[in-house]
């Protein structure tokens, strides 16, 4: 019966609340890199906050941040708190904004082109959970420098439940 108990919880993901109040959060690859946004949309605009640098799997050698594999399901367990506690200002202007980290992006949801899912997982996530992933399509602005967004869904999210908070 222990073990029993022990496998239902080591199985056991939590509730997926990403979602909620039109956010997520989404591993983005940077050339040999990545990082990890918290993307909020609102009537007008798509705002991808950086919140995370390069993410390892263990052992990581001191190179990166690697997420501890009995939180790897939560998405929230991907963002680090004090990177995120710099945009709590949402009215901070978009220079400020996108001045606060360079990978950073802001997108006017009226010159979104197209926004679908990909289903197919991305190479070189390790045994990192990923729930597909939400492709962008925009023209490259300066406040946009990448014209195809490749946002990959981390942790346990529903990738229809973030494709619904587009429309």
């Amino acid at each position: 019966m222990k073990l029993l108990l022990l496998l239902f919880f080591l199985n056991h993901h939590p509730v997926d609340t990403t979602t909620k109040n039109g956010r997520f959060i989404a591993m983005e690859y940077k050339g040999m890199s990545n990082c990890i946004y918290e993307v909020t949309i609102n009537d007008s605009l798509i705002i991808g906050a950086k919140v995370n640098g390069y993410i390892t799997v263990q052992p990581n050698f001191g190179i990166g941040t690697s997420v501890p594999r009995d939180v790897m399901h939560n998405p929230e367990a991907y963002v680090n708190k004090k990177k995120a506690a710099k945009y709590v200002d949402k009215n901070m202007g978009n220079d400020k904004f996108i001045n606060a980290d360079g990978q950073n992006f802001i997108i006017r949801r009226k010159d979104v082109k197209n926004i679908y899912i990909n289903t197919e997982p991305k190479w070189g996530m390790g045994y990192y959970p990923q729930s597909g992933r939400i492709m962008i399509e925009s023209p490259e602005t300066p406040y946009n420098k990448t014209a195809l967004r490749d946002l990959i869904l981390v942790g346990d999210q529903n990738a229809q439940d973030v494709l619904k908070i587009f429309k």
